[in-house]
């Protein structure tokens, strides 16, 4: 099979391949890839891979490509690497993905290239269906198309009951934009708006099917994140907080970015929804407090 029917292979698969020569540099780009991340062959071909607008990151929030690059591979084996990576979108959101890493080699050992399948894991085709089911409920904020605050606040108190019932713990997280005044002063109110629905696409594509999360106001996101204690609590807020944070929105010259601030707290057998959230929003009070010792 010659390259030009290898490459029709490559792009009839709904994965997305991206296929890169020694120098980091790409050589083919499906259109898979263009559906998954925003960015058009025509674009992508002949960049180098880590100066593109393509992000790679764990889930600490650290490049991908320093590491585990197939190109720096130096195991004599042809192991495929497989990790659950993130790729920032060309408009900006997080996407999550399973990577496929491996390195080509020539009958000498050596490297001359690599291939690069990302299978899509988000689940947002499934949040986004349930979302238009709360649209028509009056359950919707309209701006990001996430669960508005009523719906939070009565989705609360039903995980609230089924904790009673079942012993189903669960988490209710806030997360405040940091200076978003001052970001609509600066860059105006559509860029906000913009930012908005930016860090709603990251939050719908990284939740899981059974979580839910929704706008609590102008600028709080809130999630409630079911079948964890509290050291998965906090491991679902740093998750969120990074990926938020690793959002940019394209805007001119200099993509916009922002950061937040987050509380959340687990709730207890026999309260209220009332009784979570104020606990939450104290949280978040504090946590934005500054410190007078500074």
């Amino acid at each position: 099979m010659d390259k030009r029917q290898l490459y029709g292979v490559f792009d009839n698969l709904f994965d997305a391949v991206c296929l890169v020569d020694p120098d980091r540099r790409i050589v083919f780009w499906n259109e898979s890839a263009e559906d998954l991340t925003g960015y058009s062959s025509s674009e992508m071909l002949g960049m180098n891979c880590r100066e593109s607008g393509i992000v790679h990151l764990n889930e600490s929030g650290e490049s991908y490509c320093d590491r585990h690059c197939p190109l720096l591979e130096t195991d004599p084996t042809d192991e495929v690497r497989r990790s659950h990576v993130f790729l920032r979108h060309r408009e900006g959101h997080m996407v999550p993905v399973e990577a496929r890493l491996f390195p080509f080699r020539d009958e000498q050992g050596r490297i001359i290239g690599a291939a690069e399948i990302y299978s899509d894991v988000a689940v947002g085709d499934e949040i986004r269906k349930r979302m238009s089911e709360l649209e028509s409920l009056a359950r919707l904020d309209e701006l990001t198309r996430l669960a508005n605050r009523r719906h939070m606040r009565e989705t609360a108190s039903a995980r609230l009951a089924e904790l009673e019932r079942f012993g189903w713990f669960f988490g209710f997280i806030l997360m405040d934009i940091d200076g978003f005044e001052r970001l609509k002063e600066k860059y105006g109110r559509d860029a906000g708006d913009d930012v908005l629905k930016m860090i709603a696409r990251t939050l719908v594509l990284n939740t899981r099917p059974f979580d839910v999360v929704g706008r609590w106001n102008d600028d709080t996101f809130a999630a409630i994140v079911g079948h964890l204690d509290e050291a998965g609590l906090n491991a679902s807020v740093e998750r969120y907080k990074t990926l938020i944070e690793k959002s940019e929105l394209p805007w001119g010259a200099s993509p916009l970015s922002v950061t937040v601030t987050t509380a959340s707290t687990l709730a207890s057998r026999g309260e209220k929804a009332e009784t979570l959230i104020m606990r939450a929003e104290r949280r978040l009070k504090e946590a934005e407090e500054p410190d007078p010792e500074r």
